[in-house]
This record gives structure tokens, sequence and C-alpha cells, in this order.
């Protein structure tokens, strides 16, 4: 089985901007799982009340088999005060993701097609995003993956050194000439968190 990661964004209640780091003690000493290989944490900068927990476990069936045990029930209503919307919960299969993670700042971008587009016309453009970025400054790497169970949507972590940094890679050049190519086939939604690696 292949590595999934779990990208959730959510809107918080105060008492978790308040004091993140009790509340994620309390809900860590309730999950204790083995099967994931690293979380990151953190805040929306375009809005500080979303957050994003993200998680990278061995496999979905891993996921999966964990949301039917008396721990994650437990978990769950311990993370009902930490929630002020209902999650969403992205699953995509994203390689070396780890250092997109943990640079300063995280680009989270997806791609969905517009109707009557296809995949086979997207995916190309994707991978010469992919390999114009390389060498861009203050660039960290990034992981394109399709969304599990979303067969029209592209799932994006980009990391960076700043989110001005990214707005300058892309404002002009061939990178935005890509960025054009992709908006007139998908709608394009993307936002930046600072994370930060947490000890499972």
């Amino acid at each position: 089985m292949a590595p999934v990661t779990q990208i959730m964004y959510f809107k918080t209640s105060s008492s978790y901007l308040q004091d993140p780091s009790r509340l994620i003690s309390e809900l860590a000493t309730k999950s204790a799982v083995d099967k994931i290989e690293g979380a990151y944490l953190g805040f929306e900068t375009e809005d500080p009340t979303n957050a994003f927990w993200v998680f990278e476990w061995t496999s979905k069936s891993a996921h999966d088999t964990y949301h039917q045990t008396d721990t994650f029930k437990a978990t769950q209503a311990a993370s009902r005060q930490v929630f002020a919307s209902r999650p969403t919960h992205t699953f995509a299969g994203f390689s070396n993701a780890s250092r997109i993670f943990s640079a300063p700042v995280t680009e989270f971008v997806t791609f969905t097609l517009k109707k009557g587009a296809s995949m086979d016309a997207l995916q190309p453009l994707v991978k010469q995003l992919q390999a114009k970025l390389q060498g861009t400054p203050k660039f960290y790497g990034s992981s394109w993956a399709p969304v599990i169970d979303k067969p029209n949507v592209i799932h994006g972590v980009l990391g960076w050194e700043s989110v001005q940094a990214h707005w300058d890679a892309v404002s002009s050049g061939p990178l935005k000439e890509i960025i054009d190519e992709v908006k007139k086939i998908a709608d394009l939604w993307l936002v930046h968190a600072i994370l930060t690696p947490y000890k499972v």
C-alpha cells in the first residue's frame, strides 16, 4: 500500500486560537498512532482563524482502520472543542513532501477541472509547472497528486521562503504563462500556511 497524506482544513474555535499547544497535547495523549509517519500543524496566513492539520499515513487503509478504533472515537470527542466548522479532509499520494511541509511557508493549491475539460490536458501542464519551478529562488520543492476519490482534482503542495517569494515567482514569466493555461481548463484554489512539525 502506498503512503498517503491527509490534509484537514477547518475554522478554529477561540479556545484553540488562544492555546493550540494545550489542546493538541490533550488530543495527542488520546491518539497514540503508530501508522502516522509525520504530522504538521499550523494556521493559514490569509485568514489565521483557519487551520491545517497534515498527517502522513503509511497507507489509506491504515487511516481507515484507525477510524474504526475506540482511540479514534476518544480523539474525535476531544477534537470537537478545536473545530468551529466541519473540517474538510483531502487525501493525496504526495511524494517526498516532508521538506515542503517543513518549509517556512507551505502553499496548498488545487486545480479542479472545468466542465468538459480533461485530465489529459491538465496533467502535462502540471508536469511543465513542476519542471519550471526547479531552480526558482527561495523555493523548497513541490509535490502534485490526484485527490483520492476526486478524479477531477489535482492537489499541489509547495514550499517557499515566504508568501512574497511565491508571488514574486509567479507574477510574470514562464510560470505565469503555464498557470494562465491551467486556468483555461481548471478552477484554481490556493492558500498559504505556516506549519510546525509535530512529534506523533
